[in-house]
């Protein structure tokens, strides 16, 4: 099953736990006052979300070479500009 909701394409998938594991996922779900899908979710999301640079602009200077290489980049919409950290710190000047 296929649903969209705020702009994010969101699929149903089923996957294998073992019993312990889900009874643990569960009850931390629980105390954390949590469905148990938003969960999860929130933990495979912060999993991924460490591939990704964590770029601090104040622990770098950008230099007038990398600042002219963005300006030849073209039109880049504010939307991607926010959703990659990396044209953010480059571009978003």
């Amino acid at each position: 099953m296929i649903t969209r909701m705020e702009n994010t394409t969101r699929i149903q998938t089923g996957i294998r736990l073992d019993a312990s594991l889900y009874e643990k996922l569960k009850r931390n779900a629980k105390k954390e006052r949590r469905s148990l899908n938003n969960y999860i979710t929130r933990i495979l999301e912060n999993a991924v979300e460490t591939d990704i640079p964590k770029l601090d602009p104040s622990s770098f200077e950008i230099d007038d070479d990398l600042k002219q290489l963005g300006g030849l980049i073209g039109s880049v919409s504010d939307e991607q500009i926010q959703q990659d950290p990396r044209l953010k710190s480059i571009l978003a000047l």
